[in-house]
């Protein structure tokens, strides 16, 4: 099949694909691309996720999945296997997303990545279209993507056609953002370019920008590094705030007014996610094999890694200002995911929190509305059982739940005295304080 042969059918939505990987954003693609009339088949590693997909159900939170998995699966347009290689031998297109984590000396695995090519290679024939949606180191196409696919003993950009276009989507809007958020495309070739720019056009009303894949490698990792780095410069504005007793947030949002465009981020308790915690990395590692360090992006990723350890701090501080200490007091910490309104929880600034309380010896007893569990201590999702009897409550994550709690109901629950530590910064300190309970946050003393 040849590049004309592959456009015709994708344009006609006749191309079956083939998604790599169902975690929070391919299995939400995967969906889209059903619901637009293409045959798709979803690969993924674990049994209960291809049995929840091809009972109709969503196993990840995300508003509107589960109503459009259940519609596309009854409708046969998709379904789940375990089979990678068949999977893509019946496919005209493979998109590959699934995670690129980074190892515990900050240095890229890209193990995952490297498994699922595998599988893809065993499958791949004359005519495919491969498309990389995984956020990857700059270089890793050239040096990873393509030997790895070529062991099939196809040549990419010859027999077979290859494409790189990261996903820019964030957890509670990843079915809008996929359909509406702009593309950046990059292609092996000029027809790669263009067969993906085809496929993706069915997809998004966004604009669609093609280029080389060296150049879109770093488009994407710059972009969250450009984040990284406004969120750090936010949290040691709100640590200099703290200092010099000025409330952090009413400075920024002033700044923000600014008519040359001065767009601060907010401060908080540490950045995590599935991106902005490693894609700075990517770029730090290649960099440090060109001989060249990479100073402020280098500063922005230690500064954001020390505010749980802040949050650490203004836990103790707290409960020392009211008499109490760590080893004696019952923590109730608010929020396991990393943000709002999700049950993500990867790289979770609370994770570091809560384990730091455990070896403390405090008593931690944590609460999240779409989380199943913490990190080994006291968990549930009645927010009543979770802050009964605490000393300290601190909030991690802005959930709509936390923004909208009954401050008065919350204090009957809680020991008195009892501190506030407000990670994210959405109660109003005075009427917690208008209750006679202790409040503090980032930024804010």
């Amino acid at each position: 099949m040849d590049g004309m042969e592959l456009k015709n059918l994708i344009e006609d939505g006749r191309a079956r694909i083939a998604v790599v990987g169902l975690g929070y954003v391919g299995l939400p693609l995967a969906a889209l691309f059903a619901k637009k009339g293409f045959t798709v088949t979803g690969i993924d590693i674990r049994p209960e996720t291809v049995e929840m997909v091809n009972s109709g159900r969503a196993p990840i939170s995300e508003d509107g999945l589960d109503a459009l998995v259940e519609d596309v699966v009854r409708e046969g347009r998709l379904c789940a296997t375990l089979d990678g290689v068949d999977a893509v031998k019946a496919s005209h297109v493979v998109i590959v997303v699934v995670q690129t984590p980074i190892h515990e000396d900050k240095s890229p695995d890209l193990s995952v990545l490297e498994s699922a090519l595998e599988t893809v290679s065993k499958g791949l024939g004359k005519g495919h279209l491969v498309v990389i949606e995984s956020t990857i180191p700059p270089g890793t196409t050239r040096e990873v993507i393509v030997p790895l696919l070529e062991a099939s003993g196809l040549e990419a950009g010859r027999d077979f056609f290859l494409a790189y276009t990261p996903e820019r989507a964030i957890p509670t809007r990843t079915l809008r953002e996929i359909q509406t958020n702009s593309r950046i495309i990059g292609g092996i070739n000029r027809e790669s370019a263009r067969l993906a720019e085809s496929l993706y056009s069915r997809l998004t009303t966004g604009d669609i920008m093609t280029g080389d894949i060296p150049t879109v490698e770093v488009v994407k990792v710059i972009e969250n590094t450009f984040r990284d780095v406004n969120i750090a410069l936010a949290n040691e504005i709100a640590l200099f705030c703290e200092g010099v007793g000025v409330d952090a947030l009413k400075a920024i949002e002033m700044a923000n007014k600014h008519p040359r465009g001065v767009n601060l981020h907010m401060p908080g308790p540490g950045v995590g996610g599935h991106c902005i915690p490693k894609d700075p990395y990517f770029l730090i590692g290649k960099a440090r094999e060109l001989g060249m360090e990479l100073r402020v992006i280098t500063a922005a990723r230690r500064l954001n890694e020390s505010m749980p350890q802040h949050i650490l701090d203004k836990i103790e501080e707290s409960l020392n200002s009211i008499g109490k200490s760590l080893e004696e007091s019952k923590v109730a910490v608010l929020g396991v995911a990393y943000k709002g309104n999700t049950d993500d929880t990867r790289s979770t600034p609370s994770e570091e929190v809560v384990r730091t309380l455990m070896r403390l010896s405090s008593e931690v007893f944590s609460h999240d509305p779409l989380v199943s569990q913490d990190f080994g201590g006291k968990f549930s999702n009645d927010i009543r059982e979770a802050v009964e009897g605490a000393d300290c409550v601190v909030i991690m994550t802005d959930h709509d739940e936390y923004r909208q709690m009954d401050l008065k109901e919350l204090q009957k629950h809680l020991k008195q005295p009892c501190v506030i530590v407000d990670g994210r910064r959405i109660l109003d300190p005075e009427e917690v304080r208008d209750l006679g309970l202790g409040y503090t946050g980032v930024g804010y003393q």
